[in-house]
């Protein structure tokens, strides 16, 4: 039986198609697996996927306040694991505990405030840089409380009284400080009392202080259980809109890791935003800071920047320098790691 020429010209077009399948099978088969495995850096959602970081099981240490919402956001929206990261956080009493186990590879990234992280970098005992910014303080969100009937009501009643900072040479500290200086009350006139922040209130109400400075969740708990209220705002005029915290890594850590740190930082991008939107936030909070929920609806919230802003973190060394000690010339540029495209 004799095949017409358009039936052998369909039938050779076939076998070569066919042919060519068998041959790229492999090929394709193996790009795909390429594609899962994610040396392209994605996953089927167009996320990266685990094998596109060098390493895709991290530690980060945590706070138990604001700056470290973001973290649980990532965690609870699955911003993570979209960039192929499995992320276990560890609670921190305060940042600086983080210094050690930073250095020992116990742990990749932690939350620190940026007064201590400056601190250990200009002495050496750090090598270490910002991937993201955690928190910025606004006027309402710390803020000296004393009694109500305290009689302070300006920077000027603060001269010859005790007031609780935390510890020496903290942010808290350097904010009233730079406060009496710009309302021409000299910077050393009132007696700084190193008093952890939960410890505050009831120390103001025992009159071991006649005032102190409160961050969120204390905050509040101050005006609802001990009655206290603010009586000077120290986040305004010079230091308005302060960076407080953010999140480091080691230098040797981000040079071995460049993909894991650009993963960690587009996953904190949009969890930054949602500790925006007051309902998102107060829903972590209350498991982060141990608040109620109706409490943690109450809280006065931070600011929380989706870039590092290296003019931004200056100030904070600028503070350090004209009221903390600070003698070494550092340069946040140089400190911190840009932030990628989302």
């Amino acid at each position: 039986m004799t095949m017409n020429a358009s039936a052998a010209t369909t039938r050779r077009a076939f076998v070569r198609l066919a042919l060519g399948a068998a041959v790229a099978g492999p090929l394709a088969a193996s790009a795909g697996c390429s594609v899962l495995n994610g040396s392209s850096g994605s996953n089927s959602s167009g996320a990266p996927s685990a094998a596109g970081v060098e390493k895709n099981k991290i530690t980060v240490g945590v706070l138990s306040s604001q700056g470290s919402a973001p973290s649980k956001l990532a965690e609870k929206s699955g911003y993570f694991t979209r960039e192929g990261l499995e992320v276990t956080l560890k609670p921190l009493a305060a940042g600086p505990q983080a210094f050690a186990p930073l250095q020992n590879g116990e742990m990749d990234f932690a939350v620190v405030n940026y007064v201590s992280f400056f601190q250990a970098v200009a002495q050496n005992t750090l090598d270490a840089k910002i991937v993201v910014d955690g928190n910025t303080a606004n006027e309402n969100s710390v803020v000296l409380v004393a009694k109500r009937d305290s009689g302070i009501v300006s920077a000027r009643d603060l001269i010859g009284k005790k007031i609780g900072i935390q510890q020496a040479g903290s942010i808290a500290e350097l904010l009233v400080r730079a406060t009496l200086k710009d309302n021409d009350v000299p910077p050393d006139s009132p007696h700084y009392l190193p008093i952890k922040f939960p410890d505050i209130p009831a120390a103001i109400v025992s009159g071991q202080l006649d005032a102190g400075v409160e961050v969120e969740p204390f905050l509040t708990r101050a005006e609802q259980k001990e009655g206290l209220v603010p009586v000077l705002k120290i986040v305004a005029g010079s230091t308005a809109n302060m960076p407080q915290t953010g999140y480091i890594a080691m230098t040797k850590f981000i040079d071995a890791n460049p993909k894991t740190v650009a993963a960690f930082q587009r996953a904190m991008i949009p969890a930054q935003t949602d500790a925006a939107d007051r309902a998102k936030l107060s829903d972590v909070l209350a498991d982060l800071t141990g608040v109620d929920q109706a409490t943690a609806a109450l809280l006065n919230i931070d600011t929380y920047p989706t870039s590092l802003n290296a003019t931004q973190l200056q100030r904070v060394i600028t503070l350090m320098q004209a009221y903390g000690g600070l003698e070494a010339q550092l340069d946040a540029t140089k400190l911190t790691v840009p932030t990628p495209q989302a």
